[in-house]
């Protein structure tokens, strides 16, 4: 996600100690390899697509057998009261790097990774296009990965982070806004930290996405982003205006063949092959004319379009799923009246950050596939004696 500054400090600290412990549980196997092999890079899945050991960002986000093991990192992960995404405990091994990227994609876009770090010393270094900094263990920090970031662990220990992702809320992007500490503020100044310890009698539950891909994507969405990846184009000044004006018009044509498709077809079936077409037609059109594009900090435009826009707004391998899911929350059986109250009661005794009441009353309890999977709620037990009891 985009920010204001290449790093903020939130006002909350964690107990080390305990965080190690739960860490320290898990053995050599139980560590995922990176998907993309980067040397040194491993990775535990806390919530994942479907709740499996896995690296993909469609499809409802639950819990993980690692998460169910480990009560102070739920309870962090409650904590925060907001929609969890993808949440995992990533390690980086002495001397590796995490490589120089930047985080284009859709998942990305308008989400950020909060990170805790867990085992860590001041030799890991965290560095985001011309800042860096070292985050101290316990310690709770966001930053852009929009823009082109790394990571290098030069100390001979292992480095153990807790991220999680999230959209955020109103009130979490006041609290970033308003009481963190980004890195242009004076850093010699004590950050006034709220301390959030384990408390083992303490419930924890988790909000969790489940509708976070569209089957196919509305047209003010597609004119949305693609409008923002043209702003940002166009204001770096290392590109040519040739080639801005080439991008301009394939932006255009985009959006306008899109709404007309949508005006005829909206999600059906019956439209999929037409929007195929169409993403396929404009990509050739990209590699052919504006590759040489730069986004201001980011890399390259073309690579930029082809994530946020084109792989995302067509995604009609969920549309099933999609379709199941959504009745199962309107369905009468779901009973969402009893579901809500157990949500915003939960939420209020194990929130950091306040919520309001109808940001907690939209909140509904989706069936999973087996009444024998755990419950969506993230209370530990399974679907059929939790949510999916039969009055």
């Amino acid at each position: 996600m985009k920010l204001p500054h290449e790093f903020y400090q939130l006002p909350f600290c964690f107990d080390v100690g305990q965080l190690a412990k739960e860490i320290e549980q898990f053995t050599e196997s139980d560590w995922v390899t990176h998907h993309e092999g980067f040397q040194g890079n491993s990775a535990i899945p806390l919530i994942s697509v479907n709740g499996e050991f896995n690296n993909d960002f469609k499809g409802p986000m639950l819990p993980t057998a690692a998460l169910a093991k480990s009560p102070y990192i739920k309870q962090i992960l409650a904590s925060f009261g907001e929609v969890l995404s993808r949440s995992r405990l990533m390690r980086l091994a002495p001397g590796a790097q995490v490589p120089l990227h930047s985080d284009i994609n859709y998942h990305w876009y308008k989400r950020v990774r909060v990170h805790i770090p867990i085992t860590t010393t001041e030799q890991v270094q965290f560095f985001c296009h011309d800042k860096q900094v070292h985050m101290g263990a316990g310690e709770c920090w966001i930053f852009d990965s929009w823009k082109l970031h790394k990571v290098e662990n030069n100390s001979d220990q292992y480095r153990v982070h807790l991220v999680v992702d999230l959209a955020g809320s109103s009130q979490f992007w006041r609290t970033v806004f308003q009481h963190s500490r980004s890195i242009a503020d004076d850093q010699s100044t004590t950050l006034n930290s709220q301390f959030v310890g384990f408390n083992p009698d303490s419930p924890a539950t988790l909000i969790t996405e489940q509708f976070n891909a569209p089957v196919i994507m509305p047209v003010a969405e597609v004119e949305y982003l693609t409008n923002e990846l043209l702003a940002e184009v166009k204001h770096n000044p290392e590109n040519l205006v040739a080639d801005v004006n080439a991008f301009s018009l394939l932006i255009a044509d985009f959006v306008a063949d899109w709404r007309m498709l949508w005006l005829q077809y909206e999600c059906t079936k019956a439209g999929w092959p037409h929007y195929h077409a169409l993403r396929e037609q404009t990509m050739i059109k990209a590699l052919q004319c504006t590759k040489s594009l730069q986004l201001t900090h980011s890399g390259s435009a073309v690579k930029a379009f082809e994530q946020l826009v084109i792989v995302a707004c067509m995604n009609v391998e969920l549309s099933e799923q999609l379709a199941t899911r959504k009745q199962a929350i309107t369905s009468p059986k779901s009973s969402p009246k009893s579901a809500n109250l157990t949500s915003v009661k939960s939420a209020s005794a194990t929130s950091i950050i306040p919520k309001a009441a109808a940001a907690n009353n939209a909140r509904t309890i989706a069936a999973p596939p087996s009444r024998n999977s755990p419950c969506p709620c993230g209370s530990g037990e399974r679907y059929k004696a939790c949510h999916g009891k039969v009055n």
